[in-house]
């Protein structure tokens, strides 16, 4: 549609609005929440948490590692199982990782950077266990740097940083069957914030490159938040039974509260969406051994439920009446649940694993149920009818829509231990796949891959232990589209220090992956990655 204008002098300030409104949407204002749900990532992720699975051909369902065992914390993430261990820990895990994309300028010899991204985290955890209990925390500190193209000349610099920690307390369940029952207390906290700002491409005679520190650009618009932040508080209960050793049952709860906010400041305008997102989430899990076998299945669900809110005000000029309003911008529903299973047997140097999982994430967004004079498209109709403004016809910014994402995830490895030793030679095979249908979009994009891995331990002596992997697979980042295939290859090294008469340890973990394209010129687009890891622990 061809815009008319009626601008008089003077109100050009105000047209800047309805310039910011066209680019308003409610998906890009909740992209950067969605990546940070704190609420499910309770459970420690097995490579996070062992530097020794990193180096180690990224090894997930067989070897017998420390942090990676079928348990009701190290599978499931349930706070009971803290206390499996008898010894005292402090573990520290400093890593970091990076990525970087680029294709073929076709015809000039030139190449485009597409991506660009490096993280630096610090995990810790600390326990304390006597007879049966446990008390202690786990969490990280975490900074992420994404870089991506916003146009030809211009890149979007997202900066976030993410600590976070969660103290936990588990024991015998007191006065009732306390030697098969037990419960555990946690308290999750946590505060991430978000800045966006645009960057414009550096480019030479060799590329364009946007993770370099090219002059500073205007903000996208006036009304779409560049500056975010969230605040976590929750916490959550639990309890098991154990039947024997051959079963173990624990159901949990946990309910979060998220603030979130978002604000996009200038010296004529200010803009401030704010939105509470409560997640009430229930866990159930059966763990147990049998005649060399370790097997476990977890459940998880949760809902959420909230509002956005949102406020703006731009100035008109000196003397101007300025151009504000406030009001509900969306409303705002998610569900969702997982499902997994892991089941590890070991017969004497034999040893065989697989695992299982699926899951299934809905959400659903609504325009005010009352919108009267409140909601943002009725606001934008303010802007089209006020005197003075503009008489440009704009088409709703918020639309109702809802988007379901299902998927699955599988594995099977054997492993071989060599008689008297610590070592193993192990090999995997992993297979996923993803699918998103929205309302409005229809179905896409549909991601599905593989993976063969190939990873060994072999102990030099008593005290130092070296590793290394390999791992090959393909990955297509959407099946209904062509142009998305790619081939991976990683290499992985690492090594473990572990003296026989010290109380401490260390384990270091490196690999690098690339990734052609398997379509057109395999050179024409390709991505690396990198991800290093160590981890420090003390027992005590």
């Amino acid at each position: 549609m061809s815009p008319s204008h009626r601008v008089p002098i003077g109100a050009s300030t105000l047209l800047m609005v309805v310039v910011a409104a066209l680019c308003m949407s409610a998906p890009a204002s909740a992209q950067f929440v969605e990546e940070l749900r704190q609420t499910l990532d309770l459970f420690p992720d097995p490579l996070a948490r062992s530097a020794r699975l990193v180096g180690m051909g990224r090894l997930t369902l067989v070897g017998d590692d420390p942090h990676n065992r079928v348990t009701l914390w190290d599978f499931a993430g349930n706070p009971i199982g803290v206390a499996d261990d008898t010894v005292s820990v402090l573990e520290l895990r400093p890593g970091t990782s990076s990525s970087s994309s680029l294709h073929d300028i076709i015809g000039t010899g030139r190449e485009r950077q597409d991506l660009a991204a490096r993280d630096l985290s610090v995990g810790y955890e600390a326990w304390h266990r006597h007879e049966g209990s446990a008390y202690g925390a786990i969490g990280d500190l975490s900074s992420v740097r994404l870089d991506q193209p916003r146009d030809e000349s211009v890149e979007t610099r997202q900066s976030v940083t993410q600590p976070n920690v969660m103290p936990i307390a588990t024991g015998p369940m007191p006065l009732l069957l306390p030697e098969r029952m037990r419960y555990a207390i946690r308290l999750i906290v946590a505060r991430s914030s978000q800045t966006d700002r645009n960057r414009f491409v550096i480019q030479n005679s060799v590329g364009d490159y946007i993770d370099q520190d090219g002059e500073s650009a205007p903000p996208t618009d006036l009304f779409t938040p560049d500056d975010y932040s969230i605040r976590t508080l929750g916490g959550g209960v639990a309890v098991s039974y154990r039947f024997g050793e051959f079963l173990t049952a624990a159901i949990g709860g946990d309910h979060t509260g998220n603030i979130i906010k978002g604000t996009n400041e200038g010296p004529r305008h200010a803009s401030e969406t704010r939105e509470e997102r409560p997640y009430t989430t229930g866990q159930a899990t059966l763990v147990g051994r049998a005649s060399g076998l370790e097997w476990g299945a977890d459940a998880r669900q949760w809902t959420s439920s909230s509002e956005r809110e949102w406020t703006f005000t731009i100035s008109s000029g000196v003397g101007g009446v300025p151009l504000s309003g406030r009001g509900n911008l969306l409303d705002r529903e998610e569900s969702g649940r997982t499902l997994r299973a892991r089941a590890r047997w070991k017969e004497g140097a034999l040893e065989v694993g697989a695992g299982f999982g699926h899951h299934r994430r809905k959400i659903t967004i609504d325009l005010p149920k009352n919108p009267g004079d409140i909601s943002f498209n009725a606001f934008r109709n303010v802007v089209f009818y006020r005197v003075g403004a503009d008489t440009l016809v704009l088409p709703d910014s918020v639309i109702a829509d809802q988007s379901e994402e299902t998927g699955w995830d599988g594995g099977a490895g054997l492993a071989w231990h060599p008689s008297g030793q610590k070592g193993l030679v192990g090999v995997e095979y992993h297979r996923y796949h993803s699918e998103t249908e929205t309302r409005l979009a229809g179905t896409g994009p549909r991601r599905t891959g593989w993976d063969a891995r190939v990873g060994l331990e072999y102990p030099l002596n008593p005290v130092l232990s070296l590793r290394g992997g390999y791992l090959y697979g393909k990955r297509d980042r959407d099946e209904l589209t062509e142009q998305n295939e790619f081939v991976s290859n990683s290499a992985t090294l690492g090594l473990g220090l572990t003296p026989a008469a010290a109380s401490w340890s260390v384990q270091w973990g490196y690999g690098y992956e690339w990734l052609k394209a398997d379509f057109g010129d395999p050179a024409g687009s390709r991505e690396s990655r990198q991800r290093l890891a160590m981890q420090f622990i003390w027992s005590f």
